[in-house]
């Protein structure tokens, strides 16, 4: 009996201490431990994701690349993964490095880029180098029914900068097919230091424009308007006139008084033309044209691109006409006739 009472009074502690833990609780701080809580979820991340962000939050370096050499190719020689270096350099996997171009590693590459010939050891850089943007294009043909306002804007150049970087360029010569400078050569230094707004750009300050009437004039866009062909006596107006229309304006003076071209274009015809006799007529970039008749003698050729002001012939009176005179005309894009006073500047007194 003794037996039994001893027994169950030393197996009874375990069993409710095993009760006892069974039973549900409040946590104790005190003998709180980390391990009994689950693990976190993981993060969903690609390994490649996760392995170029490690590699961006390391401090990075950066060499000059001798010769044109592959991504994977650099990643092999690093024991890289193309993936990190092409993250860290905000390039495709397939892309090639040039000669000259920026080749960014992590820091721990280091070690290996320095004895590498195919990077330029002396260009080593821990700031990100920029390089200043190359222009467009330094030269550019004109083309087709370009005229010279059309090709200066596509350019975005102005009739000054042009003779300046074209030294002897005679604008009222220029002819389709002509091959022209229209930007200065790039220094190709690089500039460092300049903020990155982006990944893959920087910023460049922004010039503030002065008003057009405060510009020097090389820095004046070209003049689209009009402008009257030629001096003398207005004679003869738009409109019906003995019994037929009369599709244009005349301007009467002396035989041999230099025709201007009104407006910038390109010569669309140059030759005789029945009742016009010689005739000039100037295609313009918003597909308007102007026609110059009855003169004496012809200055330009199909084809040729000729600035407002430009001489293209002298008055006459060849074809259809009663003494020497400019018959001046404005034809809409379509072909119809337009009143040239619409838009011709008023004459002064």
């Amino acid at each position: 009996m003794r037996a039994s009472l001893a027994l169950a009074a030393a197996v009874a502690p375990v069993v409710s201490l095993g009760l006892w833990s069974s039973l549900p609780g409040i946590a104790d701080n005190a003998t709180f431990e980390l391990a009994e809580l689950p693990p976190l979820p993981a993060l969903e991340l690609s390994d490649s994701i996760a392995a170029g962000n490690k590699a961006k939050t390391t401090a990075s370096v950066w060499f000059k690349v001798v010769r044109a050499t592959s991504l994977r190719r650099f990643s092999e020689l690093f024991n890289l993964d193309p993936e990190v270096l092409a993250t860290l350099n905000n390039v495709p996997y397939s892309h090639v490095f040039e000669k000259e171009s920026w080749l960014s590693l992590p820091g721990s590459a280091r070690a290996v880029a320095v004895t590498l010939s195919s990077l330029k050891r002396t260009s080593e850089r821990q700031t990100l180098p920029v390089a200043a943007p190359p222009p467009v294009g330094t030269l550019a043909k004109i083309q087709k029914g370009d005229s010279l306002a059309a090709f200066l804007k596509r350019h975005g150049v102005t009739q000054e900068q042009l003779k300046t970087w074209n030294p002897g360029l005679d604008v009222s010569g220029l002819t389709v097919g002509r091959e022209l400078q229209i930007a200065q050569a790039s220094s190709g230094q690089s500039l460092l230091a300049v903020r990155p707004l982006r990944s893959g750009g920087a910023a460049w300050p922004e010039q503030t424009l002065l008003p057009i009437a405060d510009q020097p004039d090389h820095l004046k866009p070209p003049i689209v308007g009009y402008q009257w062909p030629t001096k003398g006596v207005f004679t003869s107006g738009y409109g019906w006139r003995w019994g037929r229309m009369h599709k244009g304006i005349d301007i009467a003076n002396n035989t041999g008084t230099p025709v201007l071209a009104a407006r910038d274009g390109i010569v669309s015809f140059s030759g005789w033309s029945g009742a016009y006799g010689y005739l000039v007529e100037i295609a313009h970039s918003d597909g308007e044209s102007t026609r110059y008749a009855h003169n004496s003698r012809l200055l330009v050729k199909k084809g040729q691109v000729v600035p407002r002001g430009a001489r293209i012939s002298l008055m006459g009176s060849t074809g259809r006409s009663t003494g020497p005179h400019l018959h001046f005309e404005i034809r809409r894009a379509g072909g119809a006739a337009l009143n040239p006073l619409v838009k011709l500047p008023a004459r002064k007194a």
